[in-house]
């Protein structure tokens, strides 16, 4: 077994840095726009021309130490002094903001609707007013009793609960029953007060 040591593996050198380092203290004779030939200049003043606009890309241009002469383009030494653009630094990134939370759509309460109200009669007025009827159909022979009792009884029962629940119907008919009962009563009290001063009149 060798008891050299093993070369560093190094990694490779960038293109246009090897080329720098290669062309480093070159000169370059010209042809200018003039169509004359200018002796050896450094790339300083090279690059001076291309500023001032006395060179191009299509402008020739030999290397010291070459023999042929070449188009200005060529030189990777000078590529970003005849276009600027394309080594211009990138624009800063924008910091991208993280996407928002999703809102959750709002609704309109649906509008409620009551249920109709029913109004109902009272059945002690319907049933008050039948007996104030009765009983004065009854006022003879039978002077119209139980039926004014009855209806007296019932008609007051049901404006009681109309007065409580007013929703209810039938104040009416509550109303004519006692009337009626009242009525009967009234009639009563007069025949009986008429049999009386009768009595006495033929002894």
């Amino acid at each position: 077994m060798s008891n050299e040591p093993e070369e560093s593996k190094l990694p490779p050198i960038p293109e246009d840095i090897a080329e720098a380092s290669k062309t480093a203290g070159r000169e370059y004779t010209l042809i200018g726009g003039d169509g004359k030939e200018y002796g050896l200049k450094a790339a300083v003043e090279v690059r001076e021309w291309i500023a001032e606009g006395r060179l191009n890309a299509q402008s020739q241009i030999k290397p010291q130490g070459k023999e042929e002469w070449v188009q200005l383009d060529s030189l990777l030494e000078f590529a970003a002094d005849l276009n600027p653009q394309a080594v211009a630094p990138l624009p800063p990134l924008t910091p991208i903001s993280p996407p928002s939370a999703p809102v959750a759509p709002v609704y309109a309460p649906l509008p409620t609707f009551a249920p109709p109200t029913t109004q109902s009669t009272n059945g002690f007025a319907i049933t008050g007013m039948i007996l104030g009827i009765l009983s004065i159909l009854a006022t003879y022979p039978c002077c119209g009793i139980p039926f004014n009792i009855l209806g007296l009884i019932f008609s007051a029962v049901a404006l009681a609960q109309i007065k409580a629940n007013p929703q209810q119907q039938g104040k009416g008919m509550a109303i004519a029953g006692l009337i009626c009962s009242i009525l009967s009563m009234l009639l009563i009290g007069i025949l009986l007060a008429l049999g009386v001063a009768i009595g006495i009149a033929n002894p």
